[in-house]
């Protein structure tokens, strides 16, 4: 069941004092003590509202980073927004996934950041879970709580192999890189057409628009290579997978993090499906999150 609130040892003290200061106001008879009572009442009251008040202020974001390797730490960075126009927020603790920040005075309009150190252990779609969001503002009698789920899965890349671990390669170019290359599905969507280059397989000849211009063209599929890859190489990840497919994952997160990291042009085969990269960012994660969904798409 979701906490909202929490009584702490403080505030167990000061329910008991009240609740006697109240009898003992009921039995005497004497206003002092109904004054007393009412006092302490009054307090009570004014720390609930207070603190509600204070935890409602405030508006929480997550920032994870664009690489997220399964097995390795990675930071959470965490904003903390006060939304109140005129009065700071304090002592705000927002804890995910048995890790904690601790903000003691947020002015009005400030943004406040923190990182959380957090791994994951499986490639594929991970899920932090529930972020808490407590403060025990204003006097320390009371712990209050804000539960939020974070459904969003977050894709973690399969953790990169140790340097000593080898990969199989292909040159671009190359009769094995064509036959590799050349795995696309029967489904497969047709992309466009490029001109025939010597070497490529006749069942990928498109013979309309070979007979409309005179030429002789090659289909591309969704995920083929489009002959921009003229240089580099080609990760045979099929091969690979014979040695176990988590380990051939592994090498191959690895390979394309440090080769594109250079800016080399690098592709990867396996499956049925081609991926190839020039080595922009966009395209190394776009490898990357191929690999991490791998076995779901094409070992089911």
């Amino acid at each position: 069941m979701k906490r909202v609130i929490r009584v702490r040892k403080t505030g167990i003290i000061y329910i008991v004092m009240t609740i006697i200061m109240g009898v003992i106001a009921i039995n005497g008879g004497n206003n002092l003590h109904y004054l007393a009572t009412a006092v302490l009442l009054g307090y009570m009251s004014a720390s609930g509202v207070a603190g509600r008040s204070n935890l409602l202020g405030i508006d929480v974001s997550l920032s994870f980073p664009d690489e997220i390797y399964a097995g390795a730490p990675f930071l959470l960075t965490v904003d903390v927004t006060n939304t109140r126009r005129s009065a700071p927020v304090f002592l705000i603790d927002v804890r995910i996934g048995g890790a904690n920040l601790f903000f003691p005075v947020i002015q009005p309009g400030e943004c406040k950041s923190g990182s959380i150190v957090l791994s994951f252990h499986s490639r594929g779609y991970n899920f932090v879970g529930e972020m808490e969001i407590s403060s025990v503002y204003p006097f320390n009698l009371f712990t209050r709580y804000r539960q939020m789920d974070i459904e969003d899965g977050i894709l973690a890349f399969p953790k990169k192999a140790p340097p000593h671990e080898e990969a199989i390669f292909v040159n671009i170019g190359s009769a094995d890189a064509r036959a590799v290359a050349d795995q696309t599905p029967q489904d497969a969507d047709i992309a466009g057409v490029r001109p025939y280059i010597d070497g490529d397989p006749m069942k990928r000849v498109h013979w309309k628009s070979s007979a409309r211009t005179g030429r002789l063209n090659t289909k591309l599929y969704d995920g083929s290579p489009d002959g921009s890859l003229a240089s580099g190489r080609v990760i045979d990840l099929d091969s690979l997978a014979q040695y176990g497919l988590e380990r051939a994952l592994s090498i191959a997160s690895r390979e394309i993090s440090y080769s594109l990291r250079s800016g080399e042009t690098m592709g990867i085969a396996g499956g049925g499906t081609f991926q190839s990269a020039t080595g922009s960012k966009s395209d190394k994660l776009s490898m990357l999150a191929w690999l991490a969904l791998y076995e779901k798409k094409h070992n089911p």
